[in-house]
């Protein structure tokens, strides 16, 4: 099964990933932290069911509509919608 997990440094830098090895998210974070260990990564977060990436700034979203916006940057533009940007 895939799931969609979302990586953070804590400060400014954000990305995603889909993983099918069913390993847990402390696995993945440790395996991260091993092949890039220039980003200093801090966090994973498995993407809940019902939810999808921000295309803006990676972050999760409400719905399923991939162009939706989070809460963050709908607030931060004025625009809920990743193609009004």
């Amino acid at each position: 099964m895939m799931a969609k997990f979302i990586i953070d440094n804590g400060k400014d830098l954000r990305a995603w990933f889909s993983d099918t090895s069913g390993k847990t998210e402390a696995e993945l974070l440790a395996i991260m932290q091993k092949q890039e260990p220039d980003k200093n990564w801090k966090t994973i977060t498995k993407l809940p069911r019902g939810k999808h990436i921000c295309k803006y700034c990676f972050g999760i979203a409400e719905g399923t509509y991939a162009d939706l916006l989070c809460e963050e940057c709908r607030e931060t533009f004025g625009h809920s919608l990743y193609s009004e940007l």
